[in-house]
């Protein structure tokens, strides 16, 4: 069966069973690299189905350093993994079809702490007076469907701090960009996320200044220097990847987003995770280690 015709499918039957989240799934400090059904515990298969639908190719592998104690939030719209050392997520992954950005429901901005989350997570008052936007990686306009879906995107799970010139300016650019391979291709898969520090994109002599851990916010809600984006279509029967990198800076226009399209490869070292892990390897490798074709 094709693909996003299984997706489409899954969709409509998670609509009949509600929309409703799960809890954070918790796992204990990480020693990278292990599967995540290992990671997490046990999964239902109501969830093992949430994550099937967002996450194409498996959940995400921690590959890198330890990051202390994380939660999993698996929902219809979006499965994400939250630090409870950083209050962000350290990467969101959702499946974006045509047919959700065709509606009309408005943005409620109403921000909200995560119910679903066990552990220690930020507040939308952590945001206040600190110079940064509460940065959706999972995008609300992505939700044009379904008001839950939607103002689920305003969870501060789902948040990271961002610049204001970066989330309103050329941030937005690069979310209009992924709608409209959307609408090109049908359907998209999406993985966005925080990058804390890359010492190789920096100048030798700011590496330790710039790459200590800053904070904002009574909870000490973490400030990543970059963030990514990865996107994957697929035309007809071939997978095309893109994937960005933009630093959390003020940005002035007219913005070259160009500029910042990287591999996933790189990605992956920056960030220690691995993307797509069940993927058949001979499609893995060529999709994650060449610059894609698929701009403009």
């Amino acid at each position: 069966m094709n693909h996003r015709l299984l997706v489409g499918l899954l969709g409509v039957c998670l609509v009949i069973q509600g929309c409703s989240t799960s809890s954070g799934l918790k796992r204990p400090t990480s020693s990278g690299g292990a599967p995540a059904t290992n990671r997490f515990g046990g999964l239902n298969p109501r969830q093992h189905a949430l994550i099937d639908g967002s996450c194409y190719g498996g959940l995400p592998v921690d590959t890198g350093e330890a990051r202390g104690s994380t939660e999993l939030i698996i929902r219809q719209g979006y499965v994400l993994e939250h630090s409870s050392v950083d209050k962000i997520p350290l990467w969101v992954c959702e499946s974006v079809a045509a047919d959700q950005l065709r509606g009309r429901i408005a943005r409620s901005n109403r921000f909200k702490a995560d119910p679903d989350l066990n552990g220690p997570k930020a507040y939308p008052t952590d945001y206040a007076g600190s110079g940064y936007d509460r940065g959706h990686q999972a995008p609300a306009g992505n939700q044009t469907v379904d008001a839950l879906l939607k103002d689920q995107t305003f969870y501060m799970s789902n948040m990271a701090p961002q610049r204001p010139s970066l989330n309103r300016g050329i941030w937005k650019l690069l979310e209009d960009k992924t709608r409209a391979w959307v609408f090109q291709y049908g359907h998209a898969y999406e993985w966005t996320g925080p990058i804390r520090c890359v010492p190789k994109r920096l100048p030798p002599t700011s590496v330790k200044e710039t790459c200590e851990r800053r904070t904002i916010g009574e909870h000490a809600v973490a400030v990543p220097l970059y963030f990514f984006k990865i996107i994957l279509v697929q035309d007809e029967s071939t997978w095309k990847a893109i994937a960005f990198v933009l630093p959390n800076t003020e940005f002035k226009g007219p913005y070259r987003l160009e500029s910042y399209i990287t591999s996933i490869d790189s990605i992956e070292k920056e960030t220690g995770v691995e993307f797509m892990p069940t993927m058949d390897a001979r499609e893995r490798r060529a999709l994650k280690s060449a610059i894609s074709p698929m701009w403009p």
